[in-house]
């Protein structure tokens, strides 16, 4: 059994944090005032400023101060990775064949690198490349500036961020991956849980994608594993076409639309996801050039100059994945702390919030902070003022948020849960609950009686 399969640049998009800086307003000096504490990092292109490109970078700053008032900047902003399959800007193998040479590019930054409308620092940016993000070469001529083709956008880039040549076309084969486009003329494609016809756990439309999860490099038996929101399944191999996709850029506009809907959880898990997709790419890389080098380095058989050239193109592909991935985990850990320092923040307002009711009646099975309330009514009620949607009652309580480990961990503002109680951690081992008819909303020490569970919602 054979299944389709075709060679696209699709548009598959991958978004790295970045510092939170859109729509941020630019200051005498080109940067962002919230970007102060950062000033090494060049906001236009997102790279570190070092010694040997400062003056390329700082020319940002001369640009910027000129643009008139009526001229908004966009600049790099902290949002989700995703990865999303556009259709409409594939290109396909064969029509990649006709053109005379088709060069690709790999995009190199420490954070982002700006795509602008004109080759020139003052012009439009219309949307950004991240770290492995792979584009095509429209025009080189060995300027600053490379005119290139990126997902749904055509525009210039400093060619200095750039990974060009024999190492982008090996290190765009690393980053690749494959997608498996729902085939099926007649009826949705199913997707099974097991190979079998038995256990359909979803179906997919005609011409929607999923992502494939197996080497299809190898003979299939038939299925194709995929991975769905709904977790791992199989799909048959008649029903689908896979096609190789590759990470591209992000749109100005779809940036906008992710951060509007990303939270700071969002962002930091997706931030993490794209370390560990660049972790991996990384560790394919290192691979590649150890097994290169072993050809080289064996005493006991001949190797070539173009035995060496591999072994050299390798491992420089092997340098420049490193350099990506520790990049990214950097942003991805920056993220993470903005996040628990965001949750810490919202935490000690639930807390300090809580409080205030202290003295209150207890009413069983009321949820009112002044009237009256039971012990989940109480902590329901609270979170209900933070936007947080909790079930009156305490078990259920348990499944929310995170699981902390002790309450040597807690942090103000964590639900602690007993069988049958539950009540708001206040810092310093106390926590504030809606405790009995007789003393109605009190604080008291957190570890009273024996906890059974402590949950962060906020983190």
């Amino acid at each position: 059994m054979f299944f389709k399969r075709s060679k696209v640049l699709t548009g598959l998009v991958t978004i790295t944090m970045a510092a939170a800086m859109m729509g941020a307003p630019v200051n005498a000096m080109g940067y962002s005032a919230r970007w102060d504490a950062s000033a090494d990092l060049n906001p236009i292109t997102g790279n570190v400023i070092t010694p040997d490109n400062a003056q390329a970078e700082l020319v940002a700053d001369t640009v910027l101060s000129v643009v008139g008032p009526g001229q908004k900047m966009k600049q790099g902003q902290m949002v989700a990775e995703r990865e999303a399959v556009i259709t409409s800007a594939s290109t396909t193998k064969s029509e990649l064949e006709q053109e005379e040479k088709i060069q690709l590019a790999v995009a190199a930054p420490n954070v982002y690198l700006n795509i602008h409308t004109d080759a020139s620092l003052g012009s439009e940016v219309i949307g950004k490349l991240y770290s492995n993000d792979v584009a095509k070469i429209l025009q080189d001529n060995g300027s600053d500036w490379v005119k290139i083709k990126s997902g749904k956008l055509v525009g210039y880039v400093l060619g200095e961020y750039l990974v060009k040549g024999e190492e982008a076309e090996l290190l765009s084969e690393l980053v690749k991956k494959n997608v498996a486009f729902a085939d099926n003329k007649d009826n949705e494609v199913e997707v099974h849980r097991y190979k079998s016809d038995s256990g359909v756990m979803m179906t997919v439309s005609q011409g929607e994608q999923i992502a494939v999860e197996e080497d299809m490099s190898e003979e299939t038996d038939g299925w194709i594993e995929v991975s769905t929101d709904q977790g791992k399944g199989y799909v048959k191999v008649e029903d689908v076409s896979v096609s190789d996709s590759y990470p591209v850029a992000e749109t100005t506009e779809e940036q906008q639309e992710r951060i509007e809907n990303a939270t700071v959880k969002d962002i930091a898990d997706d931030a993490q996801m794209k370390a560990d997709n660049a972790s991996k790419v990384a560790q394919a890389a290192a691979e590649k050039a150890e097994e290169a080098a072993s050809i080289v380095e064996d005493e006991e058989s001949e190797h070539t100059k173009a035995d060496e050239k591999v072994a050299q193109t390798a491992q420089a592909v092997a340098e420049m994945a490193q350099t990506a991935a520790d990049n990214t985990q950097v942003t991805a850990d920056t993220a993470k702390e903005d996040m628990q320092k965001h949750g810490s923040e919202t935490g000690e307002a639930v807390a300090e919030f809580a409080l205030q009711f202290v003295g209150n009646p207890y009413v069983w099975g009321g949820s009112s902070l002044t009237n009256g309330t039971d012990c989940s009514g109480f902590t329901m009620a609270v979170y209900a003022n933070f936007g947080v949607g909790l079930p009156h009652y305490d078990a259920s309580q348990r499944g929310y948020g995170i699981g902390i480990d002790s309450l040597s961990d807690a942090r103000p503002g964590d639900l602690i849960c007993f069988y049958g109680h539950v009540g708001i951690y206040i810092g310093d081992g106390m926590m504030v609950h809606a405790s009995n008819a007789r003393d109605g909303i009190k604080i008291s020490r957190a570890d009273y009686r024996s906890i059974a569970a402590i949950r962060r919602i906020f983190y």
